[in-house]
């Protein structure tokens, strides 16, 4: 008889291992697949980063380009007012004239802000 306690016991002990080895075996596969899960999730992160960064520099391309297109802009502007003055000298003045508040006369500003601010009212209607 005390050999079938110990038998019994021994049979305990194998199906507690038993257990734990499919629980575990149950565990692992759970993990395999959150890992391939994972991946998947983290490949599509990388292809969206890629096409961010893609598009990022689009922009940055347009956008320098564009500023390129203002300075060329400003530059010709300012060679046009420096130069013989029927180029606009005289529509800039007409531009910068303000309207009379209380019984002001007119004023005429010359400033470089006034033919940027021209030139930006110029950009942004044709």
């Amino acid at each position: 008889m005390g050999s079938d306690s110990e038998l019994v016991r021994l049979e305990q002990y194998i199906e507690r291992l038993l257990d734990g080895y499919a629980k575990l075996k149950k565990e692992k596969q759970s993990i395999e697949q959150r890992l391939v899960d994972l991946q998947a999730e983290n490949d599509k992160y990388k292809q969206e980063l890629d096409s961010l960064d893609s598009e990022r520099g689009v922009m940055r391309d347009r956008v320098t380009t564009l500023i390129g297109q203002i300075e060329k802009w400003e530059t010709e502007i300012d060679e046009d007012a420096g130069g013989d003055g029927s180029a606009g000298g005289d529509e800039e003045d007409e531009e910068s004239e303000e309207d009379p508040e209380d019984g002001e006369p007119p004023v005429k500003k010359k400033s470089k802000a006034g033919k940027s601010a021209k030139a930006q009212k110029n950009l942004f209607s044709g």
